[in-house]
């Protein structure tokens, strides 16, 4: 009877149109992995598992020996006491579901767990990716992986850093994914490194020696956006005076991300849904088929599944772009790699403007934990580079930047930051009129500003 159960809510997983395509492209993410790749019912049924985890069998016998996850991987007879992997189920804002070194993850080698939706909207199974027995040596030659700290925790992979276990998580994903073919959706707010990720996830791939090419889906019209990616033959419109390659083309044997993948058009949407079901591509104005191997990732700041829902994003398109879903998380869930942050910003800014290198005291290093990053990681890079153009001496102790510590987290830094620029270019206005002996005109000159400006801004700052 229960054989019977499960091998019915198995059959209901391949007719529900969604999960069906979802597996497909998992199918496609798990060919030719030497890492075991499963996907398991709410009962921890396998449904699927490729033949590194599962050797010798297919999906369709898989779901023959309707075996529960413990016995295929665990081998073992009895249940497993918890699986942290069972998070999936338990509240739909789970994304991912990372699985510690306990007994159980020894047991089977499970590393992590994302949730699989159903065309209902329900969470019905999860995709499980296992512990890669030899990662180190896949991305040696590149030296991006760096060795983690006698600590055991990772500081940076690429250009990402964190210390935070949020961002080992992420670390830990990006690492056991970034090798595989499927789509890689990152979702996260603007400002916190989306573009970053997908540059690492290509940097530890074996098309790391391809093209990374990048396109903001949001800053260009439909049309222009259909020819840059297409491509177009020449007559196929006003201004095609030859034929253009598209950027797939431009990208073929690496990866191509799509920035603000969420902007785009439903027209658009089917378009690219059809490079992704059959791996080519056609010029605008032509009727050719191109055939393309690029990897795709795309990223958005705006939750998709509200815009699936919405009708404005296609559900087909949605689940074959989130093949592996990335979620980034904002500065305010990962305040403890500020300082990490800040000493990196620091550093490179000084270099950048030929500076000598700059301390931050620990005074400000709390008022800049504590401030409330509106803009994540990239309104906290400008900022530092402001202070570090703006201010002199050899420590970084702006009293504007001692002052974050003091204000609320629904102020955020615009107005902190105003005053310190405004309060430096007062400094200087008064050292350039004092240089010029108040000669207006002069001091202007000095300051490479026109003689209008000076006197707004003599006005503005209250200067006789």
């Amino acid at each position: 009877m229960a054989g019977s159960q499960s091998k019915q809510r198995a059959q209901g997983f391949f007719e529900d149109p969604i999960l069906a395509a979802r597996l497909e492209a998992i199918k496609q993410l798990a060919s030719g992995m030497t890492d075991r790749v499963a996907v398991m019912d709410r009962d921890f049924n396998v449904v699927y598992a490729n033949e590194a985890g599962w050797p010798g069998s297919s999906m369709e016998e898989s779901v023959g020996h309707s075996a529960k996850c413990y016995e295929a991987f665990a081998h073992r007879t009895d249940p497993c006491e918890a699986c942290p992997a069972s998070k999936v189920f338990e509240a739909p804002e789970v994304q991912s579901v990372a699985c510690g070194s306990g007994v159980e993850g020894a047991a089977c080698g499970m590393h992590q767990a994302f949730p699989l939706v159903s065309s209902q909207g329900v969470v019905e199974s999860m995709l499980v990716l296992f512990k890669h027995q030899a990662l180190g040596s896949r991305v040696s030659a590149d030296a991006v992986l760096e060795d983690p700290s006698p600590s055991g925790v990772r500081e940076s992979l690429g250009e990402l850093l964190g210390r935070s276990p949020v961002m080992q998580q992420l670390f830990d994903t990006i690492a056991l994914v970034a090798d595989s073919p499927a789509t890689v959706l990152i979702q996260g707010e603007s400002g916190t490194g989306k573009e970053l990720v997908a540059k690492t996830l290509h940097r530890l791939s074996y098309r790391r020696k391809k093209p990374f090419v990048v396109v903001d889906c949001g800053s260009l019209p439909e049309t222009l956006l259909e020819s840059e990616l297409f491509g177009h033959m020449k007559g196929a419109f006003t201004g095609a005076t030859a034929t253009k390659r598209g950027l797939f083309e431009e990208a073929d044997g690496g990866t191509i991300f799509l920035d603000e993948i969420a902007d785009t058009t439903p027209a658009f949407q089917a378009k690219l849904l059809r490079v992704l079901q059959e791996g080519e591509v056609k010029r605008v104005g032509g009727n050719q088929p191109i055939k393309i191997d690029v990897r795709i990732v795309s990223a958005t700041n705006k939750d998709l599944v509200e815009l699936v829902k919405a009708k404005s994003f296609r559900q087909d398109l949605y689940y074959r772009l989130a093949v592996l879903p990335l979620y980034l998380p904002p500065l305010r869930e990962r305040r403890e790699d500020i300082p990490l942050l800040v000493e990196h910003f620091v550093a490179a800014s000084c270099k950048r403007h030929r500076q000598p290198l700059r301390t931050v005291s620990p005074e400000v290093m709390h008022a800049l934990s504590g401030a409330a990053w509106q803009g994540n990681v990239r309104e906290l890079q400008h900022y530092i580079e402001r202070a570090v153009v703006t201010t002199t001496g050899s420590d970084l102790t702006c009293k504007d930047i001692v002052a974050l510590g003091s204000t609320t987290k629904d102020e955020g830094l615009r107005t902190v930051v105003r005053d310190a620029v405004s309060q430096t270019e007062r400094a200087r206005i008064v050292d350039a009129l004092k240089k010029t002996g108040g000669n207006r005109l002069r001091a202007a000159k000095l300051l490479k500003i026109s003689r209008a400006s000076l006197y707004n801004k003599l006005r503005d700052y209250e200067l006789q």
